[in-house]
């Protein structure tokens, strides 16, 4: 167990990001050449890692990765950061997992990923760490590791007094008994009409933002306790079941350079927020703030700020004013 009893537990991915960086992407069956090839670590539980330690949290890593090249790169860099790594298991039947990522001029990007070991952490794996788990302040899961594993790690997390955030990324249908002990669902615009297709239920007529509360509100009855949808430059849309209320928050604007890492870095920062006992609407406008930021940058790691960054930026006055939050 870590010595810290406040601390931010994310279980989930970690690869290695291969971006060439294009004027535009590629259609289907096209080749665009003149891109600029650039390696970073990458993987949405590793990003969200580096994205709660920077940001100031206490951060345990739980996740599977390969004795190869990449691997070790990816343990060395990811304790350089602070993050406690002891709990990771390293697997040398299967190689670490990898990331391909085109992005264009805009910011705007397409990833294939190929799992390897992220794929092989098992749920007998998680039931050693039971108290690991229950102990945490926060913990925060994606879907990069198996269904099975999911649902045991959200199942022994009920049993404690954790704040549980899964980030619904890359989407398959989810089981209600994981979504029933889920307290904070963070999924982008795509990602939460898709999971309403997935539970069946009836047909929208709505658009915009009444289309977001609507499904927001159904999930709500799934047993999960707040819905957080992520709108990339058109900032989010929060809704609290206990309250019934939902909640606007702008993006700032900014020049977005790449927007790879960019929900990773939101939900990293959220976490820590809410482990230091931050409000859910302060801890997200934090994480908007640094988001902001991360998009201005290239690559998913490198791009993620620091506490003393998020602050000074959260701290201006236009930016606190900017950042009102709007009752829809």
């Amino acid at each position: 167990m870590p010595k810290e009893t406040n601390y931010v537990l994310i279980i989930g991915s970690s690869n290695m990001d291969l971006n060439i960086y294009l004027k535009r992407l590629p259609k289907t069956g096209e080749t665009v050449t003149g891109g600029k090839f650039r390696q970073f670590l990458g993987g949405k539980g590793a990003n969200q890692s580096v994205a709660a330690v920077r940001s100031g949290a206490n951060t345990v890593f739980i996740g599977k990765i390969g004795v190869d090249a990449f691997g070790n790169q990816m343990v060395s860099q990811l304790t350089a950061e602070g993050i406690n790594m002891s709990y990771v298991i390293r697997d040398n039947e299967e190689a670490s997992g990898v990331a391909l990522i085109l992005i264009d001029e805009n910011g705007e990007n397409i990833i294939s990923v190929a799992p390897g070991t992220n794929y092989r952490l098992t749920p007998e794996e998680i039931r050693s760490h039971t108290d690991l788990i229950k102990g945490a302040s926060s913990l925060v899961v994606q879907m990069e590791i198996p269904m099975d594993t999911i649902k045991e790690i959200f199942k022994i997390a009920s049993e404690g007094n954790v704040i549980k955030i899964l980030n619904p990324a890359p989407l398959k249908p989810i089981p209600l008994e994981i979504l029933k002990n889920v307290d904070i669902l963070v999924p982008n615009e795509g990602e939460l009409y898709r999971l309403y297709s997935f539970l069946d239920l009836e047909e929208l007529n709505e658009d915009g933002d009444k289309k977001i509360i609507h499904i927001s509100k159904a999930l709500i009855k799934c047993g999960i306790k707040c819905v957080i949808t992520t709108l990339g430059k058109r900032g989010c849309v929060i809704h609290m079941g206990e309250e019934n209320k939902s909640i606007e928050i702008p993006a700032l604007k900014v020049k977005t350079v790449d927007t790879v890492g960019a929900g990773d870095c939101f939900i990293g920062v959220l976490a820590s927020k809410l482990s230091k006992g931050e409000s859910l609407i302060n801890a997200v406008k934090y994480a908007t703030v640094a988001a902001s930021i991360a998009v201005t940058r290239k690559g998913a790691q490198d791009s993620l700020p620091y506490l003393s960054e998020i602050e000074a930026k959260f701290n201006e006055e236009s930016v606190r004013l900017y950042l009102q939050e709007s009752i829809l």
